[in-house]
C-alpha cells in the first residue's frame, strides 16, 4: 500500500489495478488460437481415465514449460494451469516470451479462460547458478502453486515472477468459478501466507532495502481487504530517526495510522516510544525493567523485540503472535508480566495502549 500518515483513509481506495496482468482472449483470434493448440498438445496424452487416477498433477515439457493439471480446484472439472511460447510473430501481443494460460476442459475439448501477461521465473530444486544462469536470490522451485488462503476449499493461485536483488514478486490469483477465469487480488515481495485468519503480504523498499512493510488482510467475497498493516524502517540519512508505522481499519474501513518513534530516556531502566497521529501526539508509552537495559541486551535478550510485539498489539488489534519482525524466531512473551508499562496522552490512547 502506499503507506501515508493521514488519520482516517477508506481502504478502498488501495486496492490495485491488475487489468494490466492479462491479456485479452479477443485480442486477436490468430494469437489465443496458436496457444490453443499448444494446450491441446501438451495434454494430448491424457485421457479423462488417467487424470481421475491424481487429482493433481505436474511436469515439465521438453520446451522447458511448466504444467499443471487436474481437478486444480476441487470442482470435479479438469483445468490445465500452464507456461506458453509465444510466437516471434505475436511477440507486440504480449510483453513477454512466455505467459501463462488457464484452460477448461469442456465437452472433451479444452477452452482457453485466461491468459496472464506475466512470465513466471523458477528454477527446480537444487539449482545453482552458472555462467549466464544467474540470479540475484535463489527463486521459487515452480512457477505457479495451488493454496486454500481463503479457507473456503478452492485454492488460490500463487505465480512467482519477476526476481529482484532482494525479493521476488509473487502474485495471488482467485477463481471466479462462473467464467472460469483467473483474477489477480493481490502482490506480494514473498510467498503470500494465511496466519491467524490473516493473508499476510509482504513488501520492502527493494534497493538498499531500508523499509519493510506487512499487510494483514481478510476476505470479503472475492475481494482481499486490508485489516491492519505494520512498517519498520531505517533510514540511510542522520537527519531521520528509525520509526514504525501502524494502521488500522475499523468495521467500517476506515483507516487510522499512527507513527512510533523511540525517545531518549534519562533512565537506564526505561525505554520510551512517543506515538503520533495525524502529526500531533497521540501518546508517550515508558516501559519500565527491573534491571538497566544495558544488562538485559547483555544477557542475549533485546527488549526492543518484546516492547514493539506489545505496540504492535495494542495499535493493531492484531494478537501479537502475529507480529511479524520477530527476527530472533523467539517466541514473543507477556511483556506486562515482566515490566511495568505507563501511558501518557490522549483519552482514548490511554485506554488503548495501557494493560
Amino acid at each position: 500500500m502506499s503507506f501515508g500518515l493521514q488519520a482516517v483513509v477508506c481502504c478502498a481506495e488501495t486496492q490495485t489495478d491488475y487489468e494490466f496482468l492479462v491479456i485479452p482472449l479477443n485480442k486477436s483470434a490468430e494469437f489465443t488460437a496458436a496457444l490453443l493448440r499448444q494446450v491441446e498438445k501438451v495434454m494430448a496424452p491424457f485421457t479423462p481415465a488417467k487424470e481421475k487416477q491424481a487429482a493433481v498433477s505436474s511436469f515439465v515439457t521438453d520446451e522447458g514449460c511448466y504444467v499443471l493439471h487436474g481437478d486444480l480446484f476441487g470442482s470435479a472439472q479438469r483445468f490445465v494451469l500452464l507456461e506458453l511460447k509465444v510466437e516471434p510473430s505475436f511477440e507486440n501481443l504480449a510483453t513477454e516470451e512466455k505467459v501463462v494460460g488457464l484452460a477448461w476442459l469442456h465437452a472433451e475439448r479444452w477452452e482457453l479462460c485466461t491468459l496472464l501477461d506475466v512470465a513466471p521465473v523458477w528454477r527446480p530444486k537444487g539449482w545453482k547458478e552458472r555462467g549466464d544462469n544467474y540470479l540475484p536470490i535463489t527463486p521459487a522451485e515452480r512457477p505457479f502453486e495451488l493454496e486454500d488462503l481463503s479457507g473456503d476449499g478452492v485454492p488460490e493461485v500463487i505465480l512467482a515472477a519477476d526476481v529482484h536483488k532482494y525479493f521476488q514478486q509473487h502474485f495471488m490469483y482467485r477463481l471466479n468459478a462462473k467464467t472460469k477465469s483467473l483474477t489477480c487480488v493481490a502482490d506480494s515481495m514473498k510467498k503470500p501466507v494465511l496466519n491467524g485468519g490473516f493473508v499476510m503480504l509482504y513488501s520492502n523498499s527493494g534497493r538498499r532495502a531500508i523499509w519493510e512493510e506487512w499487510e494483514f488482510c481478510q476476505w470479503e467475497g472475492n475481494k482481499l481487504i486490508e485489516k491492519a498493516s505494520w512498517h519498520e524502517e531505517s533510514p540511510y540519512n542522520d537527519e531521520e530517526k528509525p520509526f514504525m508505522l501502524a494502521t488500522r481499519a475499523n468495521d467500517q474501513g476506515v483507516e487510522a495510522a499512527y507513527k512510533l518513534l523511540t525517545e531518549a530516556s534519562d533512565s537506564d531502566t526505561d525505554s520510551v516510544c512517543q506515538i503520533t497521529r495525524q502529526d500531533k501526539l497521540f501518546a508517550r508509552v515508558t516501559f519500565t525493567w527491573s534491571r538497566s537495559l544495558v544488562a538485559v541486551t547483555g544477557d542475549g535478550f533485546y527488549p526492543s523485540g518484546d516492547e514493539s510485539a506489545y505496540l504492535f498489539e495494542k495499535l493493531t488489534g492484531l494478537p501479537r503472535k502475529l507480529y511479524p519482525a520477530n527476527k530472533w524466531g523467539k517466541s514473543v512473551k507477556a511483556l506486562e508480566k515482566n515490566v511495568k508499562i505507563h501511558v501518557k496522552g490522549e483519552p482514548a490512547a490511554v485506554q488503548m495502549l495501557s494493560p
